[in-house]
């Protein structure tokens, strides 16, 4: 396993501040998910005695990582402990000792920002997910602000985090790039149902090309990577594959994809071969 990675690039590309400002996006985003879902009543009848209590309880936990955050985010950006004490009816010295802590395990996480897992094939990152991997996080996120707000920003996040941002979406292809990794037994799934996303088709002959081309690919080398095309009557997108070397996962990228709709689908997609049992 090599020391670096390609997020770290991605990471440079961002100060401290932007990246504590990612992670509270990234916090209250998941924080409205949930406490949304406490609102619908549709399926209560399918709910066990509390379970209304455990997903509340839920919310308060996200509520107290998200508090955590925005502390962390306000130091980032030069607040005072007075300052941020002020609005927690708190004592500056009790508000440092309460988050130093946290404090101090962000800044260690930079200088550390993974470890491998217990059989050393797999990077467990140190750093709350958005700030490791902040490029795929803004593109998750904006794409969530935009479908989930109602908002026509389609880069209501991202926007107030980088010195510099195009102007016009099209003039970064990149933005449209959906990253991520599933289990390998699940590439078959995964290439089928995106030619079926774009009604394309992705036959016997599209299967062994893939899997000749994926056979020397490692993710930690950028001139790594298998690339094929996916063409179909209402999108073509681009499938960026490479072996993750000595595991069972596959690093994807899905690029081309230039709605709304079809990114969420696509990011779904993935979340769930991601997700899927090992067994």
């Amino acid at each position: 396993m090599t020391e670096t990675t390609p997020y770290d690039h991605d990471r440079s590309q961002f100060s401290r501040s932007a990246l504590a400002r990612l992670v509270l996006c990234d916090r209250a985003a998941g924080l409205a998910d949930t406490a949304g879902n406490l609102a619908v009543t549709r399926y209560d009848s399918y709910t066990g005695p509390g379970g209304r209590v455990s997903e509340a309880h839920s919310v308060a936990q996200l509520a107290d990582l998200l508090l955590t955050g925005s502390v962390i985010y306000e130091r980032e950006r030069g607040s005072s402990w007075a300052e941020i004490a002020g609005y927690l009816n708190m004592d500056s010295t009790a508000a440092q000792e309460r988050f130093t802590p946290e404090l101090d395990r962000w800044s260690t996480a930079f200088a550390v920002p993974y470890h491998p897992d217990e059989n050393g094939r797999r990077r467990i990152p140190n750093l709350p997910r958005a700030a490791y991997a902040p490029e795929s996080s803004c593109r998750r996120l904006d794409l969530w602000a935009h479908l989930r707000l109602a908002t026509d920003d389609k880069h209501a996040v991202s926007a107030g985090l980088r010195a510099r941002f195009p102007a016009d979406e099209a003039t970064d292809p990149r933005l449209h790039d959906i990253g991520g990794w599933i289990w390998r037994r699940n590439l078959a799934t995964f290439t089928s149902l995106l030619a079926r996303y774009v009604d394309g088709e992705f036959d016997e002959t599209d299967w062994d090309t893939v899997a000749a081309g994926l056979e020397t690919t490692d993710d930690e080398d950028p001139d790594g990577w298998f690339t094929y095309p996916l063409i179909g009557s209402t999108a073509s997108l681009e499938i960026r594959l490479a072996n993750a070397v000595g595991s069972d996962v596959l690093s994807v990228v899905v690029a081309g994809a230039e709605f709304a709709e079809l990114r969420l689908r696509i990011d779904t997609l993935m979340s769930a071969l991601a997700a899927d049992a090992q067994h």
